[in-house]
């Protein structure tokens, strides 16, 4: 826990009103945001309910949790004040509204669950989108300032019609299922339609926090605000500069505009704990804050920099990374290299193409997060959505219960035990991403599936589909390995941790390297307008030493001296 500053002690001990804080990076939220929280707790009896603070992340949940009992323990001797509740924005909707209410309006007659694309009783709920159907657990939202909601679905994002959609949405409703978008729909309209479950909300959490406000997306802006009608007062904290969920409706508006409400009291974090003078200058010229560096410049190589790459010699440009945080005294375990999405990480992280197709896809991406990027976790929930997607369409909820925090009796501590054995046992259990994948990799995943669902079928009572050794057919797998092991002759190419800049939002990293295209720096460049420039905005703040941009090589000439204007500095890289 650091020392608070002379502005997050003002907003820690300020009064018990709706608030609306806008955050510079680095500034501390998290600590700012805790203290806030034990703060209000202690100044309202049991009689007023619980005090909420919301994210939009497990991991950033974790982390207040963490803070929060660090903070106790420093404080009242490690006994944790009770009426306090940290969930993610999701988990809170999801347990205190669509699961003891959302049967009232869904029109089923059981608790509703969440369902996350794999599970096979889906095949049987889809949407016409004009050409094919498509699943109704993938349409999604389209909410226009001034137009009427629409729904859209697939990669094309093709508007569905209204009467279609809300017709599938019915239908799958009425066996209890929802998806994300749908479960924050219904969850919506459980609020419009019963006022006194809204009052009731409004007396339970009288106060709600919400971290990471600019990614509050349409949706959870309306549920907020009916809370806030029926009673809560609710207190936003975030940056709007740092809003680059804009594809799924997370503008930022709302906490652009709450401040300007008359019952809302306005502050400001414009201290940056993070990084060094130079990085959070440019930050500043991007954003148009200005923002202070709590930091002095140190004495070793750091700031922000950049060098020229090609495409087609990505190791070499890992390695002038690698020079660079060797200059600034950075270990590999400290750095990171992002890209703007999740295919140009894929690339630079190994460089192979992706295989699989259908359910085979989900075990192909749980072996890649398990052996290429030591991501256990991520690795354990795409394995559970493709064994459950290999089970009968009578165990249509147990996926969302396995998943879901805290669980109940038929997500068991067993079950779980069996499945992490299946995904951590590389040579008995999920193959590893390193065996070529249509001659090793999906013979042995074929044999060993098999053998864990008999276990299944005898120990939990699971039954496997009569079609599931056709879904996990070689289709779009090939001959190679599902990960890249290292180029011959490139073995001293560092093992750096990549990631897209969205994975990573929240984090605070000594050493990043940028990889973009013009197009890219561009928007970068213009500054946090766009979604882009945002996502190059996030990449900057999250260095605390050194930031390198990589730079398409054959832009570098034009580029550099807005670079140069801006406070980067040219560094060696690879050859243009």
């Amino acid at each position: 826990m650091i020392d608070l500053s002379p502005q997050q002690r003002e907003i820690v001990d300020a009064p018990l009103v709706p608030m609306a804080v806008s955050a510079c990076a680095g500034s501390g939220k998290t600590a700012t945001a805790v203290r806030r929280l034990a703060s209000m707790r202690k100044r309202l009896d049991d009689s007023h309910g619980y005090v909420a603070l919301l994210s939009f992340s497990n991991v950033a949940v974790d982390t207040f949790n963490r803070d929060y009992n660090a903070l106790l323990q420093a404080e009242a001797g490690g006994s944790r004040i009770g009426r306090v509740e940290i969930a993610t924005v999701d988990a809170f909707i999801t347990s205190n509204i669509i699961r003891p209410h959302g049967h009232l309006v869904m029109g089923c007659s059981r608790t509703p669950f969440l369902v996350h694309g794999s599970e096979p009783f889906l095949a049987n709920f889809t949407v016409w989108d004009g050409k094919r159907p498509q699943p109704t657990s993938a349409l999604q939202l389209k909410i226009e300032k001034g137009g009427p909601p629409q729904f859209e679905v697939g990669p094309a994002k093709t508007i569905v019609d209204l009467n279609a959609a809300n017709e599938a949405i019915r239908k799958l409703a009425r066996v209890g299922a929802y998806s994300h978008t749908l479960g924050s729909l219904w969850a919506l309209r459980v609020l419009k339609s019963q006022p006194l479950i809204r009052r009731a909300l409004a007396r339970r959490y009288p106060h709600i926090l919400v971290d990471e406000a600019q990614d509050i997306g349409k949706l959870h802006q309306l549920i907020l605000m009916a809370l806030q009608g029926a009673g809560t007062q609710v207190s936003l904290i975030g940056d709007v500069n740092q809003g680059i969920y804009e594809f799924s409706g997370a503008t930022g508006e709302i906490l652009a505009k709450f401040a300007d409400r008359e019952d809302v009291e306005g502050r400001m974090l414009e201290t940056n704990f993070r990084s060094v003078p130079s990085i959070v200058m440019i930050a500043n010229k991007l954003s148009g804050r200005d923002d202070k560096p709590q930091r002095k410049q140190p004495g070793t190589l750091s700031g922000a920099y950049y060098f020229a790459y090609k495409k087609e010699e990505k190791d070499s440009a890992l390695k002038s990374f690698a020079e660079l945080l060797d200059r600034a005294g950075i270990g590999v375990a400290d750095a990171a290299v992002l890209c703007r999405s999740a295919k140009w990480a894929d690339g630079w992280a190994g460089g192979e193409g992706e295989q699989g197709q259908g359910v085979l896809r989900y075990f192909v991406r749980a072996a890649i997060q398990r052996d290429k990027f030591g991501s256990s976790d991520e690795a354990f929930k795409l394995c559970c959505a493709g064994v459950f997607g290999l089970l009968d369409e009578g165990h249509g909820d147990l996926l969302s219960d396995l998943l879901r925090r805290g669980g109940d009796k038929r997500s068991s501590h067993l079950l779980r035990r069996t499945l992490w054995a299946f995904v951590k046992d590389a040579a008995g259990g999920l193959p590893h991403a390193s065996l070529v994948a249509d001659t090793d990799w999906q013979p042995a995943l074929l044999e060993r599936t098999a053998a864990l669902l008999d276990t299944l079928l005898t120990e939990y009572g699971l039954s496997a589909g009569s079609n599931w050794k056709r879904k996990l057919a070689k289709r779009k797998i090939f001959n190679q390995p599902l990960m890249r092991s290292a180029d011959l002759g490139m073995e001293d190419v560092p093992d750096f941790r990549v990631s897209t800049v969205h994975k990573v939002k929240g984090e605070s990293i000594r050493g990043v390297l940028y990889i973009c295209n013009r197009k890219h720096i561009d928007e970068f460049l213009g500054g946090t307008a766009t979604e882009v420039g945002k996502i190059g905005y996030v990449a900057l703040t999250r260095a605390r030493d050194l930031f390198v941009l990589g730079v398409p090589s054959n832009n570098i000439r034009e580029l550099a001296p807005r670079l140069n204007a801006l406070g980067f500095t040219k560094a060696g890289g690879s050859s243009s």
